[in-house]
């Protein structure tokens, strides 16, 4: 039961069906759901379809939340209302998918939910692709650079110039961009979702890392060698050794790889493209080994060829970019390393930008203290799925698909993040949580796995996080 509500929270939390959906605006969904979700984990545990076990990640990622808060309360009290509900929803949402998918069904059924999503998602920013140019003004006044929701006229247009000239409201500053399914437009012809991810690089972001486990879903009905299964034990979902049902996950597979493909071509996302390659040359490496070096010169330069932007726009982007990571560094050089508050960036900073990197801006906000907690909190994320990949005793048929798949998910994301402002974003706490969760799931087969990260290993991620933004401000001052 607590699995369907967690599926129904993370399509809620990405697809936004709230915003394009006039029954459901202004209902507080959310909080119906996250009452939903109590309620579910409750009577799952008493029936005793969920057992609790706390992943190791998830003190981490709580301290660092509540660590995030206290840093806002003390350096922008004005803001914690707004920033401190923000971060506890972020946290009731990591710990809801952590508790409630923490089975074996449960884990297919929140890949199976999170790749629909991803599915969903491409459908709409190739759709958007082929729509004509409209005029369309944004929604919230203060929207300059029309990276937010905008909403179309009916003018047909084909150039910004066009719109303005014409404009119903002079002091409006209409763009013309496609329209798109679901309420969705473009973003300078570069094509995203809404939500928290109007952003065509994070649009980018999300698909690419539902990829993995599109793999993991699509792998269900191989036969595996390994131990045979303990007695008693209940198959996660009924499974087919192969014939039809194989290749339709197979075509099913190649048609999500080709669509994230396109979007990150479509979005021109520079980040997008780096996480796609770094997914896919996983997996490869994973499946056929030295041959994926062969596969990687067959589609690492189409991509790069045909993906990411150039051009004056890009190498302004880049500037920016450089110019936000030496403004970080002065934001933790002025407070002595003890952090702004959470959303104080955009303020501080000359460009009114955020930091583009989500280590550089965790540390900026939230100080060292929190950079480190933060630290901890991926590492020890990431370290959960590959432990159970590589444990010398059986974990079970879920671990072994989504082990991997996790593993390599979060590690595009940790790459992604580096050129994205997500420290707090909501995605990236699914995906952790849905770590935790594959370590709940473990151990609720009985397979007497525990991970742990030990306090050497806590100490060598603090001092690489230091020596990551030292790098990363030495590396910027040379370029400048």
């Amino acid at each position: 039961m607590a699995a369907w509500i967690v599926c129904a929270l993370c399509a809620l939390v990405i697809i936004k069906p709230q915003e394009f959906i006039g029954a459901l605006e202004g209902q507080p969904l959310l909080y119906v759901v996250f009452g939903l979700a109590l309620v579910g984990v409750a009577l799952d545990v008493t029936w005793r379809r969920l057992r609790l076990s706390l992943a190791p990640q998830v003190p981490w990622v709580l301290a660092f939340l509540a660590w995030a808060a206290l840093t806002t309360a003390v350096r922008s009290p004005e803001t914690l209302s707004e920033r401190g509900t923000a971060l506890a929803i972020t946290g009731i949402i990591f710990l809801t998918v952590a508790v409630g998918a923490g089975s074996a069904r449960g884990l297919w059924r929140l890949g199976a939910t999170l790749v629909g999503c991803a599915a969903l998602i491409s459908t709409v920013a190739i759709l958007q692709a082929f729509e004509p140019y409209v005029c369309m003004a944004p929604e919230d006044p203060e929207d300059w650079d029309g990276k937010g929701e905008l909403s179309p006229d009916g003018r047909p247009c084909e150039t910004d110039l066009q719109c303005l000239q014409t404009a119903p409201d002079p002091q409006i500053r209409y763009r013309c961009e496609r329209t798109g399914p679901l309420n969705t437009s473009t973003l300078r012809d570069r094509v995203r979702y809404r939500g928290s991810l109007a952003d065509p690089n994070e649009t980018s972001l999300m698909i690419c890392t539902a990829l993995p486990l599109a793999f993991a879903l699509a792998d269900r009905g191989r036969r595996r060698r390994g131990p045979a299964p303990r007695p008693g034990a209940r198959p996660p979902s009924p499974r087919s050794s192969g014939g039809a049902g194989a290749i339709v996950r197979g075509l099913s597979v190649a048609a999500m790889v080709i669509a994230a493909g396109v979007v990150v071509v479509l979005s021109r996302s520079r980040t997008g493209l780096i996480v796609y390659l770094v997914v896919l040359g996983l997996h490869l490496v994973r499946r056929i080994g030295a041959w994926a070096i062969v596969a990687g010169c067959l589609i690492g330069p189409p991509m790069i060829l045909l993906g990411g932007r150039s051009g004056a726009d890009a190498d302004a982007s880049s500037e920016e970019r450089l110019e936000l990571v030496l403004e970080g560094f002065e934001m933790i050089k002025g407070t002595r390393g003890s952090g702004i508050g959470v959303g104080q960036f955009v303020n501080e900073s000359s460009l009114g930008m955020t930091a583009h990197n989500a280590y550089l801006l965790a540390a900026a906000e939230t100080g060292l203290v929190g950079v480190c907690l933060f630290g901890v909190a991926l590492y020890a994320s990431l370290k959960v799925p590959l432990a159970i990949w590589f444990a010398d005793r059986d974990t079970g048929d879920v671990a072994a698909r989504f082990a991997p798949a996790i593993f390599m998910s979060l590690c595009g994301a940790l790459v992604g993040i580096f050129f994205l402002s997500w420290a707090y974003k909501d995605v990236l706490y699914i995906a952790l949580g849905t770590s935790a969760a594959l370590h709940a799931a473990v151990r609720a087969e009985g397979g007497g796995l525990r991970v742990r990260v030990s306090p050497r290993e806590i100490a060598l991620v603090c001092a690489g996080m230091i020596a990551l933004l030292a790098a990363l401000v030495g590396v910027v001052r040379l370029r400048l």
